[in-house]
């Protein structure tokens, strides 16, 4: 398989047709507020010094690997780029975050489900309206950093989300300048 880069032609054959990736990126991904779930993914990855995820194909278990421990990354806003048109404005304060248990059958042969990741990272962004919810702004972000087994503690085995209260209560508020150390210091908490 080719690297695709932004450059990469559409072709017909052998013939170009003077369209690339980054016409087709820009024609389908360009709504940022629609795409805040990879976005936060992505900030999370590359705080940690990660090019590349390993969950492309959208079937893992968690989103990134880091010293040895799976990383799950979820995101919720208080904007969404369709909600002028649906709710007339109103932005509701109430948010929570997937934490949903896996089906563990695919690495045994058990049939259970459980979170399969080490560390959460909640992401939150925080602004009420489009310009106040910029994604690309980390200031309009918050992260909360939380070892899995604190979910489980606080948690039912088979409870698929957690409001952002409860999340703030497990974990302080950490900012994008301080992520890398937050996560560096969990893990060292973490005994594989």
């Amino acid at each position: 398989m080719n690297k695709i880069t932004e450059n990469t032609s559409f072709v017909n054959g052998d013939e170009s047709l003077g369209i690339t990736m980054l016409d087709f990126w820009k024609y389908q991904y360009s709504n940022i507020y629609d795409m805040q779930e990879y976005i936060a993914e992505f900030i999370v990855g590359k705080v940690l010094g990660i090019n590349e995820p390993i969950n492309r194909d959208g079937w893992t278990l968690w989103d990134i690997n880091y010293r040895g421990k799976r990383i799950e990354v979820k995101e919720t806003s208080y904007y969404h780029s369709w909600q002028e048109k649906i709710a007339n404005g109103k932005i509701s304060q109430q948010r929570s975050f997937s934490i949903t248990p896996a089906f563990t059958g695919y690495k045994d042969s058990t049939t259970s489900y459980e979170r399969q990741n080490d560390i959460y990272v909640f992401c939150l962004n925080t602004g009420n309206n489009e310009e106040d919810s910029y994604p690309l702004d980390m200031a309009n972000w918050e992260f909360y950093v939380v070892p899995t087994r604190a979910i489980n503690e606080n948690c039912t085995p088979t409870q698929k989300s957690i409001s952002l209260g409860k999340v703030r209560k497990l974990a302080p508020l950490t900012r994008y300048k301080e992520l890398k150390n937050v996560i560096d210091s969990i893990c060292e908490t973490i005994k594989k």
